[in-house]
């Protein structure tokens, strides 16, 4: 009997530490207002850890995703030895915003970049020092000992900043960097350059500056993408929309990447996580050495999604940066969990990974409250792995483009065109086999034409693929209406009249012509930003 007693409690002890080795969520603070010493309920805002003393602090947001909707400029620290939250009064702060990078660095707090109320959006930073609780603007550039003060007014238009933006990712690694990070956003245009502010010499500098719409070798321009920094220079970032602002692509978006600051390069990750926007990220605390970083939430269904596999509530997306070929993996949280949420804001904590409020998936409601995420970078291998990533269901309007633009131009158009080229000798049979070809071809391009229109949630027809895609459609659609006005054909042995020859030369000229833009299609498909 005591045999059996003592294999129940070793067993019982056994299953406790392993279950408080796992990944867990804790909620630190339900957002209950008592007097009005909490935050509001906010999505989009930005969010430190001062890990020596337990504290967060949490900086503006916006109310709702309305517009119009209240935006806000308070800043909070909450206390982790007490639970509760405290209004900081300051004088000076920075304007109300939301989606704006945020990072952390000794006693301060860092801000850059956001949208505010009215469509503002900025590029200034700022900083809040947690001791003396007190805001301030830092420089674009410090003025150099050797410039005069008159000389440095009249050359500030030519300092360098990043554009202003919002829906940014960056930030500052582990409190232990001297650099600022801000990469990709979104104002007028959607932005794939990335930036660094040297917070000690006050300077602003540019890290990468390449822009190319089709190229696979980079990020394309986007925002509202996650992102953390997993060394001093280096940065990763998951999924955003692409579309609209003068480009094409898909939102939501799956792709990931790193940028490596030191080789000023990107490096693309596996696909693993739903294609999601207002997702978040950050890295989980070190130990024995390992780096892991967590995707948590986002929003997975917009217009431009046909059908996705919608991630549960419990699912984390973890990072292995550590690794040769660095990969995702998906992790299944047990216990109690946080509502299914995006736009909440997360940041490392010194026992796990802090998140405050965010719009709930299902209610649509913002929310206040607090959570922890308990557990460090040796916790994931204990984790309960989740479902594979290659299970993972996901269509959209691009996807359908590309079939039938294929099917379309790519196929049956060159076929018809092919049939008349050279099986003239099969008369009447080459006839109506070209206007079969033809006459299905335009279909399955409309079809597809239609498609493209869709994925692009606004601003279409401002980027050189829509343009082309435009003007070869109405050149596509008026070759049915030509072929009703063709002039007669000339008799063996009969030369050409006039209209005759320029109707062919016409007709046979449009097809090559819209055949020309499969190639920035095709370029598109095969950069694995846009899938």
């Amino acid at each position: 009997m005591m045999d059996k007693i003592a294999l129940f409690v070793i067993t019982l002890l056994l299953t406790l530490k392993v279950t408080k080795a796992q990944l867990s969520w804790k909620l630190l603070h339900n957002g209950n207002n008592q007097n009005g010493t909490v935050p509001k309920p906010r999505r989009d805002a930005g969010i430190g850890s001062d890990l020596g003393r337990r504290r967060v602090i949490l900086f503006g947001g916006r109310e709702g995703s309305e517009k119009g909707s209240p935006v806000f400029d308070d800043t909070w620290i909450y206390y982790g030895d007490t639970s509760t939250w405290r209004l900081i009064n300051t004088d000076i702060h920075p304007s109300a915003r939301f989606s704006f990078v945020s990072g952390m660095s000794g006693e301060y707090f860092y801000i850059a970049t956001g949208e505010g109320r009215d469509r503002m959006f900025y590029n200034d930073i700022w900083r809040f020092h947690i001791r003396m609780e007190k805001w301030e603007q830092l420089p674009a550039q410090e003025k150099p000992d050797y410039i005069s003060h008159n000389q440095w007014s009249q050359s500030k238009d030519t300092i360098l900043t990043p554009e202003e933006r919002y829906g940014a990712a960056g930030g500052i690694y582990r409190n232990e960097s001297t650099k600022f990070y801000v990469s990709l956003g979104f104002a007028d245009v959607r932005f794939s350059n990335t930036f660094s502010y040297d917070y000690v010499g006050k300077s602003w500098y540019i890290d990468f500056a390449f822009s190319h719409p089709y190229s696979p070798e980079f990020p394309h321009g986007r925002c509202l993408h996650s992102g953390t920094m997993i060394a001093p220079d280096d940065l990763v970032i998951f999924g955003g929309c692409l579309t609209g602002g003068s480009t094409g692509g898909p939102c939501p978006s799956g792709d990931s990447w790193i940028f490596q600051g030191k080789r000023k390069v990107w490096d693309q990750l596996n696909n693993c996580a739903s294609p999601r926007v207002y997702s978040s990220m950050a890295m989980l605390p070190i130990a024995d050495g390992k780096r892991r970083v967590v995707l948590y939430g986002g929003v997975e269904k917009l217009p431009q999604v046909l059908t996705a596999t919608e991630s549960p509530a419990s699912e984390l997306v973890i990072l292995n940066p550590d690794l040769r070929i660095k990969r995702w993996e998906k992790k299944t949280v047990k216990g109690e969990v946080p509502s299914k949420r995006a736009s909440a804001a997360m940041v490392t904590g010194p026992a796990g990974i802090y998140m405050f409020g965010g719009i709930d998936i299902e209610s649509g409601k913002t929310m206040n409250d607090l959570w922890s995420l308990m557990g460090d970078s040796s916790a994931v291998d204990k984790t309960e792995t989740s479902t594979p990533c290659t299970e993972t269901t996901f269509y959209n309007y691009i996807m359908l483009h590309g079939i039938f633009m294929v099917a379309g131009w790519g196929v049956l158009l060159q076929w018809g065109a092919y049939i008349a080229r050279y099986m003239k000798h099969r008369d009447p049979l080459w006839f109506y086999l070209h206007i079969g070809c033809q006459v299905f071809g335009l279909v399955f391009s409309i079809v597809g034409f239609v498609c493209g229109v869709l994925s692009v949630q606004f601003d279409h027809f401002r980027f050189t693929h829509a343009i082309l895609g435009l003007v070869i459609m109405v050149l596509g659609l008026q070759q049915p209406l030509n072929a009703l006005v063709r002039p007669h054909k000339a008799e063996p042995g009969e030369a050409k009249s006039p209209p005759r020859a320029g109707w062919e030369w016409w007709h046979h000229n449009m097809e090559r012509i819209r055949f020309s833009n499969l190639v920035p299609g095709s370029m598109l498909a095969a950069s694995f930003t846009t899938l």
